[in-house]
């Protein structure tokens, strides 16, 4: 393959992990834009509103105990087009529920498609960039989401108030359903199967295909990404699911306009998303360790946010408190291209998506978290401020782990344990 050929099958291929963040995040954010006037609509509680807002991370984090696996035995490219067959026709047909129970359903649906999002990303990355240019390409792939996030605000609440809440749905399905025609039909890399770097030592390759799901957490960097992400996909989500009601109930704004406004944090997110990615690729070609690079920009990206966010907290004014809000997302962007490198940086590429699964599992347990907690909170209280002082304690909790936890990358591998060739059978070693 030609020069020209590999840099077309990188756009190609970061064009569409790009678009798949894209329309799956304006669709996980449609319904926090619709979530004040479904609840008065069907009288749903805050603390009922909290369990529909979480209803697709409850599947998506079930599915990621077996989805990573299922990614890199099947490859990127089927994978990717089965998840988001179910995440699209769940989408149009949300407007079917009636009710609480229905939207729960519909969402649990969605999030069940949802998961081999994440896992899919790394497994395509790892398999088509170097180590050289790995962050950059993770932070552009995952500034679809916070775009996503920031026009799907803006966009649901333009339909919602032209057409109506439903249409919000059928509009951001139907896209989603013609994305993954261009998926199905344009991703370069169709492989289907493992597919194991190329290893000299027969033993060593056995060992890496005995490389299991349960046996990573013999290694103190998986309890380090896995707590790590926890700690941040909790403030991210609180973000996702409960800013728009955040605008709305706490701050008086009218659903139109927490829509537009709640872009602005996200806007600034993908800026700090990319910045994040070419910061970390930089840092390494000048001959910084990837351990030091990582952690660096991952703990300073969570710390600052902590503070941004618990500030909000206690601002009277709305515009000071949207701005410290705004500032948090974009410094806790700031990791992600980082954070999501960390399994590509430490697993063999055979089970790549298996670790991410694992790292994001947790992190979506968070994430699953953060709209429950806070709808128990806002009921309780009826303030906000609880809640984010929440985040901002979730969102430490993920530097200390990244920084403290994780360990040193270069000699912290997760390596397969190999028996040595004369411990092999004659049939293993063939």
């Amino acid at each position: 393959m030609n020069q020209e050929q590999q840099r077309s099958r990188k756009v190609i291929t970061l064009s569409l992990l790009f678009g798949a963040m894209l329309i799956s995040f304006m669709i996980r954010f449609a319904l926090g834009v619709v979530a004040p006037t479904l609840m008065q609509m069907y009288d749903i509680t805050p603390k009922t509103m909290g369990y529909i807002l979480s209803g697709y991370n409850w599947s998506y984090t079930a599915s990621l105990l077996f989805v990573g696996v299922i990614v890199d035995r099947v490859g990127p490219w089927m994978a990717m087009a089965g998840g988001s067959i179910i995440w699209g026709i769940s989408t149009v047909a949300l407007p079917i529920a009636t009710g609480a129970v229905g939207l729960f359903v519909a969402r649990l649906i969605f999030g069940f498609g949802q998961g081999v999002l994440i896992p899919t990303n790394a497994l395509a990355i790892s398999r088509t960039f170097d180590a050289k240019e790995r962050t950059r390409a993770i932070s552009v792939a995952f500034s679809g989401n916070v775009l996503g996030l920031a026009v799907g605000g803006t966009v649901a609440a333009f339909i919602m108030s032209r057409f109506g809440w439903q249409a919000v749905f059928y509009v951001l399905g139907c896209a989603s359903l013609l994305l993954t025609a261009a998926w199905f039909l344009f991703f370069p890399d169709r492989r289907v199967g493992k597919q194991v770097a190329s290893l000299p030592d027969p033993a060593k390759a056995a060992g890496e295909q005995k490389l299991s799901w349960f046996s990573m957490f013999r290694y103190r960097a998986t309890w380090g990404i896995a707590f790590g992400q926890m700690g941040y996909l909790y403030a991210y989500f609180f973000f996702v699911s409960w800013l728009p009601g955040y605008l709305v109930i706490e701050r008086q704004m009218t659903v139109l306009r927490s829509g537009i406004v709640a872009s602005l944090p996200f806007l600034l997110g993908m800026v700090g998303t990319l910045a994040g990615g070419w910061l970390g690729d930089y840092l390494i070609k000048r001959g910084v360790s990837p351990t030091v690079s990582r952690k660096s920009i991952i703990g300073t990206g969570l710390s600052i946010s902590t503070v941004m966010v618990v500030a909000a907290a206690f601002v009277a004014q709305a515009w000071l408190a949207v701005t410290l809000i705004t500032l948090c997302v974009g410094f806790l962007r700031l990791a992600t291209g980082s954070a999501n490198s960390l399994p590509i940086d430490l697993a063999p590429r055979a089970v790549v998506a298996t670790l991410t699964s694992i790292q994001n599992f947790f992190g979506n347990v968070g994430g699953l978290l953060a709209p429950i907690v806070t709808g128990y909170i806002v009921s309780a209280t009826g303030s906000f401020v609880g809640s984010l002082v929440v985040a901002g304690g979730m969102a430490l909790l993920g530097a200390v782990s990244y920084v403290f936890i994780l360990g040193n990358l270069e000699t912290g591998r997760i390596e397969p344990r190999v028996r040595p060739a004369t411990q092999m059978s004659a049939s293993e070693a063939l």
